[in-house]
């Protein structure tokens, strides 16, 4: 279905199933409305006062009637004063709102109001209340508003929450240029079959993998792509962003070096492409993306219809460091882009993208970002959150940041703490005060958040260990409390998710208080509840609830157990965990807490990281891995702890091309400079770009030396990922 048709399908009307497809309706309301259009004659008025009536009616019986109930007045037209109004006085209410997207939002914040005051209506699965009560007319700060996450997904929530979709309300995105045209137009072959013009070229080597943006039959074929897509714009102007693929490949063919372009600044030809194609259609809006190859400004005011999608990964994710030198260099380079344009969109970030189970507090950092872009004359927000997969209570933090889009001085507290009174009324406090006390942390520390960060980031941030064990405890406990469906599901769900941080920071600790294992006898025996939190991470959610967890009846259960950005399950960690621990290859080590003597580089250290009896798990540098150079990389053994011993050594390694990984090219064993054994790798597995966990095994013999050590030489890449030394 071509977007055209898909739009002009996602009538107003078949937002429905938000109003009936997840509660029960409750008594006969206490208060009774006539809702009414301003102008009987005018059709946006009835449309939307009929629909207002619809949805409240869906909610309780007889809430609706004629005019001797509470008089609501609906009106909708370009005529409003700003994007919406509300008024109420003795004569009843005034809703107001420039379009039908603005109104849908508006009646549901009626709605809500009116469950407020009036609990027989039903509004326990809606967006926390932003209006006041009192009379109002609203200018939204920002034009364009959107949220890459999993309630964002339903069409129907992007409509009640006021926000835009990157799926509906955009024509080409970003990097997918090479997705949109296949092989010279044709989708059924691969890109890299394209005519050779289209691709970027450098010292006369065609790169299959970027494009040439001086090539006019690029820019024929995405015209034409464009013009039987989306049309001419006439009817239905669509904005449409132009980039490079995402590497750092600039095109230095001849015309992309006369455009302007250096080997490191693909701006010049990308910002021509872009002008040509807004001249072909002048109503469209078209995009630069500020970021990467293109993050350099073009040397001239752009047209009207071209403006800028401006990345904000170097402006620190921390509360009230505006002063920071890495912060004025963003609000500079944002105060340049606003010199040659008056389209600034900003794309920031609202997850840590290694680790979406665990908790990550966002709001008032947000809430900071979005005063400044307002303050800086941004006119619009994309927001990249966890995309399709499920994030550690997202259903909230969707609302949050929707309301804040609206409003960035809302009341944090308060809202959070409506929107878990009415979400989990039996628990919902509880939940608040903890979401809340993060917050506060992360906004007493001023860290910055991290983007890619492991549970060590988090408790060096925002997280404090000793108080999330506390809570976790507590919470356990709440098993058994009484508690609605809907209450139930975000319950377990949240039980899965905070069972992964609770064993990131046991095994953190690995050996120590707080660590996987306690002494029982001379013997290291797992904790039960480390056992427990492992089976937590196998709870599986109904089919039948996904929607409750997402407002999306069309979540896929694969997306709800994705523990990062890369996809990796819920269960491939779990599995890997298990193992481990079963494994017990712990007992009888030689090495287990033993100190190691570190030579990395220039660098000479101690640590007992590598004898802790904690694996790594596959797939992500985070967990248990320990990362040093490879130049001039040894280790010293306690002679005292392998005096005399035979046995078989082994050593795991992190292999990941991603991340510039890799295992050594070998490894000795010397005992007093004498060669004593060689550790032969195994066989890598199915993870090599993310990660896959090597052993290097062998048997050693040490006899009675005076020093012992274990010599890697370096491989291709630029550091080892280490987990653990066992010697059995």
């Amino acid at each position: 279905m071509s977007p055209l048709r898909f739009i002009s399908s996602l009538a107003i009307g078949l937002l429905v199933t938000l109003s009936c497809g997840s509660f029960s309706v409750g008594r006969p309301a206490k208060v009774q409305y006539y809702i009414c259009p301003e102008m009987p004659g005018r059709t946006l008025d009835t449309k939307m006062a009929d629909y207002l009536a619809e949805h409240l009616q869906n909610r309780t019986p007889r809430v609706v009637l004629d005019d001797s109930g509470i008089e609501v007045m609906v009106h909708v037209g370009p005529d409003v004063d700003g994007d919406f109004a509300y008024k109420h006085d003795s004569q009843g209410y005034y809703l107001a709102a420039k379009d039908e997207r603005t109104f849908i939002w508006l009646a549901y914040q009626f709605i809500k109001m009116a469950g407020k005051q009036d609990p027989e209506i039903v509004t326990d699965d809606l967006p926390p209340l932003l209006l006041s009560g009192r009379d109002t007319v609203v200018t939204f700060p920002f034009e364009y508003r959107d949220l890459y996450m999993p309630t964002n997904q339903n069409p129907d929530m992007t409509y009640l929450l006021a926000l835009n979709n990157l799926e509906y309300d955009w024509g080409i995105w970003g990097h997918n240029l090479s997705r949109v045209l296949g092989s010279n137009g044709d989708m059924t072959f691969g890109y890299q079959n394209m005519d050779q013009e289209m691709l970027a070229r450098t010292a006369g080597l065609a790169h299959p993998n970027q494009f040439c943006f001086s090539s006019d039959k690029l820019l024929e074929l995405t015209s034409q792509y464009i013009l039987d897509n989306y049309g001419d714009g006439e009817s239905t102007p669509f904005r449409i962003t132009i980039g490079p693929n995402d590497n750092s490949i600039v095109c230095m063919c001849r015309r992309c070096e006369i455009a302007g372009n250096t080997s490191t600044n693909a701006t010049p030809a990308v910002t021509a492409f872009v002008e040509r194609l807004a001249a072909r259609f002048p109503k469209h809006e078209f995009f630069i993306p500020g970021y990467s190859t293109t993050s350099s400004l073009p040397d001239h005011h752009l047209p009207d219809n071209v403006g800028v999608f401006l990345s904000a990964i170097d402006y620190p994710r921390a509360w009230n460091n505006d002063d920071a030198p890495e912060s004025r260099a963003f609000f500079k380079l944002l105060e340049d882009w606003k010199g040659i344009t008056d389209h600034v969109y900003i794309w920031d970030y609202v997850c840590n993208f290694d680790d979406y189970l665990s908790p990550y507090p966002i709001l008032y950092v947000m809430q900071n970002r979005f005063r400044q872009y307002r303050k800086r004359g941004v006119k619009g927000i994309f927001l990249n959150g966890s995309g399709y997969f499920y994030s550690l209570q997202q259903e909230m933090y969707s609302f949050l940041l929707a309301h804040l889009l609206i409003n960035p001085d809302m009341d944090i507290r308060r809202v959070v703490e409506e929107y878990y009174k009415d979400a989990m009324p039996h628990v919902g406090s509880f939940y608040a005060s903890t979401v809340m006390a993060i917050e506060e942390r992360a906004r007493r520390s001023g860290s910055e958040l991290p983007l890619y960060g492991g549970m060590e980031e988090a408790l060096k941030t925002y997280l404090s260990e000793r108080e999330f064990r506390e809570f976790y405890s507590v919470f356990l406990r709440a098993n058994s409390m009484e508690m609605t469906h809907r209450e139930r599901v975000l319950y377990e769900k949240t039980r899965q998710f905070l069972s992964f941080t609770f064993l990131e920071m046991c095994r953190i600790n690995g050996l120590k208080p707080g660590g996987f294992a306690e002494l029982v006898g001379d013997e290291w025996v797992v904790k039960p509840e480390v056992w427990s939190a492992v089976e937590d991470l196998k709870l599986m959610t109904d089919e039948d609830d996904l929607y409750l967890l997402t407002n999306n009846e069309y979540t896929a259960m694969d997306h709800m157990d994705r523990v990062n950005e890369s996809g990796v399950y819920v269960a491939d960690y779990e599995n890997e965990v298990e193992l481990w621990l079963f494994g017990q290859q712990w007992s009888q080590d030689y090495l287990l807490r033993q100190p190691l003597r570190v030579h990395a580089g220039d660098e000479v250290f101690t640590t007992q990281y590598l004898t802790d009896g904690v694996a790594g798990i596959s797939q992500n540098y985070h967990w248990g891995w320990q990362i040093y150079p490879q130049e001039n990389f040894s280790i010293d053994l306690p002679v005292d702890a392998i005096a005399g011993k035979t046995g078989e050594m082994s050593i795991g390694f992190l292999n990941s091309e991603r991340h510039r990984m890799a295992p050594p090219a070998s490894i000795d064993i010397y005992a007093d400079d004498r060669l004593v054994a060689t550790l032969r790798r195994e066989g890598l597995g199915s993870y090599f770009d993310e990660g896959e966990r090597v052993i290097f095994k062998g048997n050693v013999g040490f006899g009675l030396p005076r020093k012992a050590e274990i010599r890697m030489r370096a491989s291709y890449s630029r550091n080892f990922a280490i987990d653990e030394i066992f010697f059995r």
